[in-house]
């Protein structure tokens, strides 16, 4: 009896756990890692509104004008958590450089969101 409760509360385990697999998928990302005494350079808020059957996509490019600070750390962060958000790629520049262009694509017939914070020194 006690080796069937054990069988039973196992299999259960395993059940909840294969359904709470997929509840917090995002596709957030960072490039580089941040240092002592680096400042937050930009914030910015990058969003596409869905599209029947179609996929989205938007090219988001960080230029400094004036004093050009290193950049040390790029986090994107996915606002759609449940898996149906986009994706980012670092197209150019990035870390230890002074620009950075990011390329964002959607799932078909859905949208995306995603902040983005550059830090630099």
């Amino acid at each position: 009896m006690k080796v069937c409760f054990l069988a039973i509360l196992g299999l259960l385990s395993l059940v909840a756990l294969a359904q709470s697999e997929g509840q917090n998928q995002s596709h957030s990302v960072t490039w580089g890692a941040r240092i002592f005494r680096d400042m937050h350079l930009e914030r910015a808020i990058i969003t596409e509104k869905s599209k029947f059957l179609r996929v989205v996509s938007r090219y988001y490019n960080f230029t400094q004008i004036g004093y050009q600070r290193r950049i040390t750390q790029i986090v994107v962060t996915d606002q759609i958590r449940n898996g149906q958000g986009g994706f980012a790629r670092l197209e150019a520049g990035g870390p230890q450089a002074t620009f950075a262009k990011i390329y964002f694509k959607s799932q078909r017939s859905k949208g995306f969101s995603f902040i983005v914070d550059i830090y630099g020194i």
